[in-house]
């Protein structure tokens, strides 16, 4: 077949190709969504006619139809390198692994360069039916890198230099420089990410004992820990946990116990807010901010409360318990 006849029957099937893309994308997302795997961003293309004839005269291909793998391609850019395992675990449960490439291990110990690996699968006789009709078989390349990674090949890819031989001494210090920084600071966002698991772990086992879970001081991570104590069937929302967190007066509260205090004082207001308004209650963190508005002033004037919220506060309020006065 000639080049011309390649590129005709390219452009044919160029639909699928993108079905196919989307296809991966949407079982990937899903997949990191059960697994509660965060990601930076994934992302997918079909390479265009254009990109592909250039390809095909560049390199010789018997067959470009079948020897060149990444005319369909999904990217993930993931935050952490201890997510890479997680994330090709999770591809070589949901599709035909052909190939697997880890450009670091090829790079070696001594050159600069991208980082990353690139699968090569197929969605295999897995997925049948009519919606996975003329795609189960095409290729599709998935490459994932951490956000650094990523950073490094958006930059490199504007750079004039394709050979690491072909780059100036004074310059080629420079990007090496920049290349080490970024191994570094890769290795330090995992290392805290490590430090904070093991702290998340601390809070928690801390809550057999509820006198020493309530003296730990408030932060992002105890507050959360307590919202998910009090409230264990329900999620947190995390821009209003932020939020709740920024409003505060961490002056007047400083641990759990304080948060705890006026959680209990509001209950009887908030669960008859509750019960007006259900679907204003799908988050641990839409207690806690009801409990402040209804007991602080403070906090109430600072938070982005709705006029309705504002008027339950008023109208509720006889519902709040009085704060305890110390005795002589």
């Amino acid at each position: 077949m000639n080049p011309n006849a390649f590129l005709s029957k390219y452009e044919r099937l160029l639909p699928f190709y993108k079905k196919l893309v989307d296809e991966v994308k949407y079982v990937i997302k899903v997949k990191l969504k059960k697994h509660n795997i965060k990601i930076a961003k994934i992302s997918g293309r079909v390479k265009t006619t254009n990109s592909f004839e250039e390809k095909t005269q560049r390199k010789e291909y018997k067959d470009p139809l079948k020897d060149v793998s990444d005319l369909a391609g999904v990217r993930i850019v993931c935050y952490y390198e201890s997510d890479l395992k997680s994330i090709e675990a999770l591809i070589r449960s949901e599709f035909i692994v052909h190939e697997r490439v880890d450009k670091t291990e090829i790079l070696g110990i001594d050159k600069m360069g991208y980082h990353g690996i690139h699968f090569t699968i197929t969605l295999g006789s897995g997925f049948a039916g009519v919606r996975y009709d003329g795609i189960t078989n095409m290729k599709c390349e998935i490459q994932v890198r951490t956000v650094l990674q990523d950073a490094w090949a958006s930059i490199s890819h504007h750079l004039i230099y394709k050979e690491e031989a072909s780059i100036p001494g004074r310059i080629k210090r420079d990007l090496n420089n920049v290349a080490s920084l970024l191994e570094i600071a890769q290795g330090v966002f995992d290392s805290v990410r490590h430090k904070r698991n093991q702290y998340e772990v601390e809070i928690e086992s801390s809550e057999e004992d509820v006198p020493a879970f309530l003296s730990n001081p408030i932060d992002y991570d105890t507050l959360a820990a307590y919202t998910r104590w009090k409230y264990p069937d329900l999620p947190i929302s995390e821009n209003w946990h932020a939020r709740l967190l920024a409003d505060l007066n961490r002056e007047k509260y400083q641990k759990l116990r304080d948060i705890d205090i006026i959680v209990k004082r509001a209950k009887k207001a908030v669960d008859a807010y509750r019960n007006e308004n259900p679907s204003w209650f799908q988050y641990g963190t839409d207690y806690l901010t009801k409990s402040f508005g209804f007991v602080d002033q403070e906090f109430r004037e600072k938070h982005p409360f709705g006029k309705l919220t504002i008027e339950a506060f008023k109208r509720l309020e006889y519902l709040v318990k009085k704060p305890r006065t110390a005795t002589k």
